[in-house]
């Protein structure tokens, strides 16, 4: 029989047994963030069809003796993904995929738990799918989103390789940590610093062209013809606009404070006409030209005053303000700028459900604010107008036309033709620069704010009135793979008499119109003479006139001397084109109303002396006065 001295050696092995199947029994079995870090070792690789393969090595080190995981959950900015598997050193792993809203979460199943206090696991975790990486016409886009929101990441390594077929990026967001090229594969590295805060966006190609019809119907009720206007595409900083058609002709094409292109119409009472735009853009990565005007005071003050849905004075904005720079306000506006954007792209949350109504409510950025759970592309771009307004930052409204392949992850929502908005603000060192809080928020952090791409067309501006001008709701875009070069077409038509009479004023009427499919840059007008004087300036700094518009101006002609006669030649220069019109200038008496004047002078006269005469002769002739007396 055994003593108890005997048996305490077996008493103590049995009892740890207990405790340690106790321990396992009721310890967490989920992955809890501050107790593990983990490392990521991470490659994208882009094929010639634009799927994107995903592997991932990644690292589970327990922080803790008290728990384990038994399994890892992954959120992805993707909605479309294949071919999904998980293994550890035990073997294939369960996975299971659910979607929500625009992201997917991946729940990875280990074989085996690892316990204790820096006890590490490593799994393998890969899928695919074509949200990362866009073929637009002739350009590549890849965006990747930015790395998982944890606090306990310890490292983070992500290599993007992409066939070199792509040709040259045009431009990388942020700048890799190291490139690299293999016969067929361009590889780029990046380090967990460089894509915390957003994802990585590459374009390879400069240039993207799309062809747009547009189609506006207006209708006048009223018993009177009336005036009115359509906006169409114009050329901004970061596009070209071509023009092959606008049916009716307009009766002339301007360009309002904003740079919209309004083609006008006269109506005539209880009347309707639609409007047909047919045209081509051609969009670029960068902007076309370093140079731009720094806008005046009266323009910047136009630019952040408050409107209908863009409240700046509202207290709840200014609190607002003041919480974002309570670490302090930085001194350029792209910086400050930076803050706004962070906060409005992580207060609101993109709500797909609004989309099903047919009439979306637009809530202004007061509403937004409050109800940051009910946002829609208008709501990211009032809020941030608002509060850049409220921060003295210029700012204004796109809207227009966004390409996307996935609408889960860039959504467009304005209406069922593919509508978007989205915002540019004003940078003293670049000009008017555009990004997209809302593709940043629903894509899971691609970067639209240090990099735009070239997906967004401009239809039209709001930056005086957060409601005018309207953008057709009847829109077909498509890709193009035609290239073009629009062609301005500067017609010259003056008015101005065939004669001058020395002395006298004349007017000399020159209309300028663009008669060709794209705009005619700034250009000088000037008009030279060598006689003839130009009483108002003889030279105009003329502005843009965008294809089929028109603009006339005035000039008042004069010569020095009343008794000149001779022949002078009025010069309109206009850039490298002169016209020529020869013009008669005749001496002051030969003035068509001077002979006039003075045969009615002469018979004036003669009939005053006539008349003076036969009184005369009257009184001669002795008859009395009617009222004498005879004596």
């Amino acid at each position: 029989m055994l003593t108890l001295v005997q048996l305490l050696p077996v008493i103590k092995k049995f009892l740890f047994i207990i405790l340690f199947v106790l321990f396992f029994a009721i310890a967490p079995k989920v992955l809890a963030q501050e107790e593990f870090s983990t490392s990521y070792d991470t490659t994208y690789d882009v094929g010639s069809d634009g799927i994107t393969a995903v592997k991932e090595k990644i690292t589970l080190k327990n922080l803790t003796s008290k728990y384990y995981a038994s399994n890892f959950i992954l959120t992805i900015g993707s909605t479309e993904i294949i071919d999904l598997k998980a293994s550890d050193d035990a073997g294939p792993m369960e996975v299971n995929l659910e979607h929500k809203d625009n992201t997917s979460i991946i729940t990875a199943k280990f074989n085996q738990q690892v316990a204790g206090l820096n006890k590490s696991q490593t799994f393998n975790l890969s899928f695919k799918s074509k949200d990362f990486t866009q073929n637009i016409g002739r350009t590549w886009e890849v965006n990747l989103p930015k790395i998982p929101e944890s606090s306990n990441i310890s490292n983070y390594n992500l290599v993007l390789s992409v066939p070199v077929a792509f040709g040259d990026p045009t431009s990388i967001s942020p700048s890799p940590k190291s490139e690299s090229q293999t016969f067929d594969r361009l590889f780029f590295t990046f380090s967990k610093n460089q894509i915390t805060k957003s994802g990585i966006s590459v374009n390879f190609g400069t240039a993207q062209v799309f062809d747009f019809i547009l189609k506006y119907n207006l209708e006048n009720n009223s018993l009177f013809p009336i005036m009115t206007s359509i906006v169409i595409p114009p050329d901004t900083a970061y596009q070209d606009i071509l023009i092959n058609n606008l049916k009716p002709n307009p009766v002339n094409v301007t360009v309002d404070e904003d740079g919209n292109w309004l083609a006008w119409y006269r109506l005539p009472r209880r009347s309707k006409q639609e409007v047909v735009v047919i045209g081509s853009a051609k969009l670029y990565i960068k902007p076309k030209s370093n140079d731009f005007l720094q806008l005046s005071q009266q323009q910047s003050n136009k630019l952040i005053k408050g409107d209908e849905f863009w409240e700046t004075n509202n207290p709840a904005i200014l609190s607002t303000l003041t919480e974002i720079f309570s670490q302090g306000t930085p001194k350029q506006n792209r910086e400050k700028t930076r803050l706004i954007y962070q906060y409005v792209v992580s207060h609101l949350k993109y709500d797909t459900s609004r989309l099903n109504n047919n009439n979306i409510e637009r809530l202004g950025a007061v509403t937004a604010l409050n109800n940051p759970n009910s946002a829609v592309c208008m709501e990211f771009t009032d809020l941030l107008i608002t509060l850049l307004r409220a921060n003295k930052i210029p700012a204004r409204e796109l809207d227009g036309f966004a390409y996307s392949q996935n609408s889960n992850l860039r959504p467009l929502s304005l209406s069922k033709d593919l509508l978007h908005a989205w915002v540019e603000y004003f940078d003293e060192q670049k000009g008017w620069v555009m990004v997209d809080p809302t593709w940043e928020n629903s894509s899971g952090g691609v970067d639209y704010f240090n990099k735009f791409d070239l997906n967004h067309l401009v239809f039209a501006i709001k930056g005086i009135s957060s409601k005018m001008p309207y953008v057709s709701d009847d829109v077909k875009v498509t890709v193009s793979e035609n290239d073009f070069l629009g062609k301005p077409q500067i017609v010259i038509e003056s008015e101005a008499p065939s004669y001058l009479w020395a002395g006298f004023p004349a007017n000399l009427s020159v209309t300028i119109s663009n008669q060709g499919n794209s705009i005619q840059s700034p250009i000088t007008l000037t008009i030279n003479t060598n006689t003839i004087k130009v009483l108002n300036s003889h030279i105009i700094n003329l502005n843009s006139i965008p294809p089929l518009g028109s603009t006339t101006h005035q000039f008042s002609l004069r010569t020095p001397f009343i008794w000149q006669e001779t022949r002078d030649s009025l010069e309109i220069n206009l850039g490298s084109e002169t016209i020529t019109k020869q013009v008669t200038i005749k001496p002051f008496f030969m003035f068509i109303p001077i002979p006039v004047i003075f045969l009615s002078l002469g018979i004036t006269v003669a009939g005053i002396y006539i008349i003076i005469l036969g009184i005369h002769f009257y009184r001669k002739r002795g008859y009395p006065p009617k009222n004498s007396v005879s004596k």
